[in-house]
């Protein structure tokens, strides 16, 4: 009875003399090696900055103006769903008494993260009784924090006086850079080396997480461009770079290389990273279960998410300091949508692809420890752990590297069989290019026979057409008297036509032929084309004048001689000149020009006749070419003046040219190469030779 009346009367005490029960929980606390929570006994004056000097005798103030508040933390300043930023800004006062028990280890305070500017006091009693005020932390005047840029909020270990032991604990806090503030963390008091050993290992973690996830992403990259398949690695390779980035700016290690780095702007990267690390956790996933196909769905995800990203680098410092926050929201519905598509892309692969079935396991369960550790933390089953949530982090990336790997390998073992696939069919069609190239051997020696068969046939072609024309030139000149009838002599002409247009026929296709068969080489020998363009005029005088077509030589003085086979060269000029005679107007125009200049012998041949349509070119240069229209169809031929113009030209290691207009006429153009151009003599043109 006496022991139960004893603890009665303690607990009585203790209720009675809030100080002291916060002071027995922390002397329990310590000596059990546990920090002590300071989440209970606190009174807050919202909207207010009270001077620390008025709680000189206790947080409890009884003035006017003041609304004291008793609240347990954390304490968090507006809502979360929100479209006005400002519905967190303002200011608040903190105080709490406190009692911790006399050890011989230096204690410490932990506040961790608050919003914005903050100003950490303590108000204790000196050894004579005096108000004592300590600052203990600050990082900025919270008087003046609309003025300010804020910095870090984060306050690091504060190490406590070690004659500290009854006093007040003074919070002054300012936010004007988040739609939430307050205390968002519970402050906690433990020894001082216990507590920076904690915060060292809390900062080193992160710095070597992000290394590691940065040092996957190259190692991924490199792997891709030896593999060959470097689309997949790149993907991991942004994934892991985001992650890095998402770890490096959510654990404030941005603080410890930049002091001076902006809060506001720190919100605007960090939700950056949390809008890159969703798009390329899907495009991963993508990856891995549907092979890279797009859909529409890929397509609403990647450019809601680069909407999100624009906004962050280039919006969002345009606005108000935390205008970011107000996308947390809307992005976690897009989240969902992410999730949703993740599950059903797993669900299908699980059900219809066995190969990839282990895959889909890994990614599932690296997503399962993921959700399930954020709902544990949200319900507050499992502390909110930095560390923890490293350790998370990395196991599951370590998952997603399985994953990726098992991929890789199958899609290395479908190659191995495409390839062997592939080897099979080159062989297949390589044993089909020898029967192929065999067939073709044949077909050649078949066309070479054709071509011999059609140069030896030259003479006995040539033979009687010859007779056929003779006979009919002298029937029509009656070289040994009158004919008789008048009809005799209308037969022989259509015969001497006739004949004379067959063996021009004949000769084309002979001339081609010996090009094509390789047989024909030329005879070379000095010659002066300008000689031999007037010759080839006169000879086509009469059709000229048949047709009302008037001819005409451009040729400058002492042009020099060229190197070429006479024959063949006469050939070249009388097609052309029979083409442009042939295709033109009533009153038209023939001009033969020649030009000697460095760039070879020119000789062009132009009329003023019907022309060609650019379209219809190649087919007016092709082998038995003719255009399909009204205008040409009366003109007989088979088409082979230009084919054989241009072989020949080909022959003189010359240049063909051709420039028309439907209506304006047409210029051929053959350039003999500056080679062919022989020395002049005494007073001839020196510019070929130049050349």
């Amino acid at each position: 009875m006496a022991a139960l009346l004893a603890v009665a009367v303690v607990a009585s005490a203790l209720g009675a003399n809030p100080a002291a029960a916060l002071q027995d929980r922390a002397a329990r606390a310590l000596a059990g090696g546990e920090n002590f929570s300071l989440a209970d006994g606190w009174t807050v004056y919202r909207g207010q900055l009270v001077a620390e000097t008025r709680f000189a005798t206790g947080c409890s103030l009884d003035l006017p103006g003041l609304t004291p508040e008793r609240i347990s933390l954390p304490d968090v300043w507006g809502p979360a769903l929100t479209t006005d930023v400002s519905t967190g800004h303002g200011v608040a006062t903190y105080c709490l008494d406190l009692s911790l028990p006399q050890t011989v280890q230096f204690l410490a305070l932990s506040m961790d993260t608050t919003r914005s500017v903050y100003a950490i006091r303590t108000i204790s009693k000196g050894r004579f009784g005096e108000m004592k005020v300590r600052l203990l932390h600050q990082n900025g005047d919270p008087a003046r924090a609309e003025q300010l840029v804020a910095v870090n909020p984060t306050a690091p270990v504060i190490a406590l006086p070690h004659d500290l032991r009854e006093f007040r604990l003074v919070l002054h806090l300012a936010n004007y850079v988040h739609k939430q503030g307050g205390v968002v963390d519970v402050p906690e008091i433990g020894f001082l080396q216990k507590m920076d050993s904690m915060q060292r290992r809390a900062s080193a973690f992160p710095t070597a997480l992000t290394l590691v996830l940065l040092i996957v992403a190259v190692a991924a990259i490199a792997v891709g461009r030896s593999a060959g398949n470097s689309r997949g690695h790149f993907i991991f390779a942004a994934l892991c770079a985001a992650s890095a980035l998402r770890v490096f700016l959510v654990s404030n290690l941005v603080w410890d290389y930049l002091p001076s780095f902006p809060l506001a702007r720190k919100y605007d990267l960090e939700y950056f990273s949390l809008f890159l690390v969703a798009p390329a956790y899907y495009a991963f996933t993508c990856y891995l279960f549907r092979d890279g196909k797009v859909i529409w769905l890929d397509k609403f995800i990647y450019a809601v998410s680069a909407a999100f990203c624009l906004f962050a680098l280039f919006g969002a410092p345009l606005f108000a300091p935390g205008t970011i926050t107000l996308l947390r929201e809307p992005f976690q519905a897009l989240w969902a949508v992410i999730i949703l598509a993740v599950g059903g892309m797993i669900l299908r692969t699980l059900l219809t692809e066995r190969e990839a079935r282990k895959d889909a396991l890994i990614v599932l369960l690296a997503a399962t420890v993921y959700f399930v550790y954020e709902i544990l933390t949200s319900m507050k089953i499992v502390g909110s752990s930095m560390e923890l949530s490293n350790l998370d982090i990395l196991f599951v990336t370590a998952l997603h590297i399985r994953a990726f790997v098992l991929k890789f390998r199958r899609v290395e073992g479908e190659r191995d069989v495409l390839h062997q696939n592939l080897v099979e069919t080159n062989e297949a069609l390589e044993a089909r290019a020898a029967e192929l190239s065999h067939a073709l051997g044949l077909a050649e020696q078949a066309s070479r026979a054709k071509s011999e068969f059609l140069a030896t046939m030259s003479h006995e072609l040539r033979t009687p057409l010859n007779a056929i024309i003779g006979f009919s030139e002298t029937m029509k000149l009656e070289m040994f008297g009158p004919l008789g009838h008048g009809k005799y002599a209308d037969y022989a002409k259509d015969i001497n036509q006739s004949g004379t247009h067959l063996l021009d026929l004949v000769s084309d296709i002979l001339d081609i032929s010996r090009v094509e068969s390789g047989t024909d080489t030329l005879n070379e020998e000095k010659v002066r084309v300008e000689a031999l363009a007037r010759q080839v005029l006169d000879v086509l005088r009469l059709k000229a004048d048949g047709a009302s077509v008037v001819c005409r030589l451009e040729a400058p003085a002492a042009l020099p001689p060229v190197r070429a086979d006479e024959r063949k060269l006469r050939q070249i000029v009388t097609n052309l000149v029979g083409n442009a005679i042939k295709f033109n107007k009533p009153g038209g125009t023939v001009t033969v020009s020649l030009d000697a200049t460095p760039e070879g012998y020119r000789i062009a041949v132009a009329d003023t006749g019907i022309g060609i349509a650019e379209k219809d070119i190649p087919k007016a240069l092709a082998r038995f070419g003719q255009l399909e229209n009204q205008l040409n169809r009366k003109y007989e031929g088979l088409g082979l003046g230009l084919a054989i113009v241009q072989a020949l030209t080909a022959q003189h290691d010359g240049r063909f040219e051709i420039d028309s207009e439907p209506g304006r006429g047409t210029t051929v153009t053959v350039t003999l190469p500056p080679e062919r151009c022989l020395a002049p003599g005494p007073g001839e043109d020196l510019a070929c030779a130049a050349g």
